[in-house]
């Protein structure tokens, strides 16, 4: 419980909740430093990303961001006369454009900020502190280090 054997505690008296409620919510730093490795998520890993940027709907708005650009840039550039290349270069520009622009708006409405910020705090604290990678808690006790200090020596400011 709360692995190393260092002696923490958890609070009985906690609201009991589930692991994966606990790690889909956004929770504080003293809550992850028990186990940041509950709250880790590879960076590289395509379904973490897709996960995060809130899946199928912010693809979607992507692709409705691109259209609208690429749509407004036809409607303006019909009667433009360009050769190819700047032509191809325009259109990958907007189709560009677009796609950020939707991307950023289907992240603000779709996307899982809560996931993200418990992962940045977990990677932060596997970097700073690499012995905290070794802490272990069961995924059921999680609950109980809510609100907990984390006491942990390498955690100790010197």
């Amino acid at each position: 419980m709360g692995g190393h054997g260092h002696g923490a505690h958890g609070n009985e008296n906690n609201m009991k909740e589930s692991g994966e409620d606990m790690t889909a919510k956004i929770q504080r730093i003293e809550t992850i430093k028990h186990c940041p490795n509950a709250w880790h998520m590879e960076f590289f890993s395509a379904t973490n990303m897709w996960q995060i940027m809130g899946g199928v709907p912010t693809a979607v708005s992507a692709g409705a961001g691109a259209a609208m650009s690429y749509g407004y840039y036809m409607g303006k550039a019909a009667n433009m006369p360009r050769n190819f290349h700047a032509n191809n270069m325009h259109t990958y520009a907007r189709l560009m454009f677009g796609m950020s622009l939707g991307l950023a708006f289907g992240y603000t409405q779709f996307g899982d900020r809560q996931k993200l910020h418990n992962a940045w705090v977990a990677e932060r604290l596997r970097r700073r502190y690499p012995m905290a990678m070794d802490l272990e808690v069961a995924a059921d006790d999680l609950w109980k280090f809510k609100g907990v200090k984390a006491e942990q020596e390498y955690y100790a400011w010197r």
